[in-house]
């Protein structure tokens, strides 16, 4: 029975350590993307609200100290329901005339 040795310049090598790296990307981007629900309710960030609307900080600070958007704060980061974002924005609807 011979046995192979592997060293890194063995094209067995390089291809583990090219899978390896497609997996670690792969992940990477999972990590990203992956939103964790809480109690089946996904959550914004402040962050992604302002890049979403297009509006500043100070403007999503206005919307929640007159209590126009829902949200809520849990150890000093505050976030913001993504289905009861979706229901405000239904309800102030208004249809285009044509």
């Amino acid at each position: 029975m011979t046995e192979e040795i592997i060293t890194r310049d063995s094209s067995a090598f390089k291809e583990l350590r090219r899978n390896i790296l497609r997996a670690i990307q792969a992940v990477d981007i999972l990590i990203d993307t992956h939103r964790p629900a809480i109690g089946n309710e996904i959550y914004l960030t402040s962050e992604e609200m302002c890049s979403i609307f297009g509006i500043s900080k100070r403007s999503l600070q206005n919307y929640r100290d007159n209590r126009q958007i829902p949200y809520t704060s849990i150890g000093g980061k505050i976030l913001y329901p993504l289905s009861a974002i979706y229901k405000l924005l239904e309800s102030r609807y208004v249809r285009a005339l044509r």
